[in-house]
């Protein structure tokens, strides 16, 4: 190969790598692009209460909708909220609909291929719950039954990775409020799902017959931004750390949850 043609095909990549970068540049979201927009638009969760619902009104209310308040406080911008059940989440912020997340999250290896995962902001314990009188105490006790749980939930793996084992049948709903209201009606034997939105459940209820039978694990759950956010991430870090250091996200989890904000984890 001659030199001209060696000069010929360098250039060409070099090319091919410089448009690349401009259009990985093009498109990586900034502060500074939220901010010449005026307004900041974040996706919260609904059909999750104390996390997330809606009131009298419409409006979204919960843990997470005052989080999303406090960030953009922060931000000094005019939110939008945008209300997402727990399947519509990601594919919302793939979809440029939101410009992140704060929507009851948890950071799993599987999604952190697709987006990238804030430190914490929230966290829960993850529980079997079912009728007083069901003789359910561990995994093994779940054989042969039919099972509820919140589709596109972290805790819906729970159940995927022991249904044949345990020869499972597993109904998936939409949101929590649906899935403890399949407990309730003897729809499923019993659901999986956080320990926050099952008391607020039963309490809402006022039911009596039914009861957390054993916990599993404690799930963080963080906010959630596109690949390319890398400076938005860094942002929205900052600001976790900061209501954290202030209280104000501590009283955000005793006013929504009824108890303090739990050790969160870092990475």
């Amino acid at each position: 190969m001659t030199l001209m043609k060696h000069l010929k095909i360098a250039g060409t990549l070099l090319a091919l790598g410089a448009g690349m970068l401009a259009a990985s540049q093009a498109t990586a979201q900034t502060m500074a692009d939220i901010t010449k927009r005026g307004k900041v638009r974040i996706g919260v969760l609904i059909g999750a209460p104390p996390y997330g619902s809606v009131d009298s009104t419409g409006n979204a209310i919960g843990y997470d909708a005052d989080v999303a308040a406090l960030v953009a406080k922060y931000i000094g911008l005019p939110m939008e909220v945008v209300q997402l059940t727990p399947p519509s989440r990601i594919p919302a912020l793939e979809a440029n609909k939101v410009d992140f997340l704060v929507a009851t999250l948890a950071p799993t290896p599987e999604r952190a291929k697709a987006v990238m995962f804030t430190i914490p902001y929230s966290a829960f314990q993850m529980g079997i719950y079912a009728k007083k009188g069901t003789p359910i105490k561990t995994w093994a006790d779940l054989k042969g039954r039919k099972v509820g749980v919140n589709r596109g939930s972290s805790v819906e793996r729970e159940f995927v990775n022991r249904e044949k084992e345990l020869n499972l049948t597993i109904l998936r709903f939409e949101d929590d409020s649906t899935t403890m209201q399949a407990l309730f009606s003897g729809q499923v034997d019993a659901i999986a799902g956080p320990d926050a939105q099952a008391n607020a459940a039963i309490k809402a209820r006022g039911e009596t017959e039914t009861e957390a039978k054993f916990f599993f694990g404690m799930q963080p759950n963080s906010m959630t931004v596109r690949k390319d956010a890398y400076e938005l991430k860094q942002w929205l870090n900052n600001v976790i750390y900061y209501i954290k250091q202030n209280g104000e996200l501590n009283a955000v989890s005793e006013k929504w949850v009824g108890g303090p904000l739990p050790t969160l984890p870092t990475f």
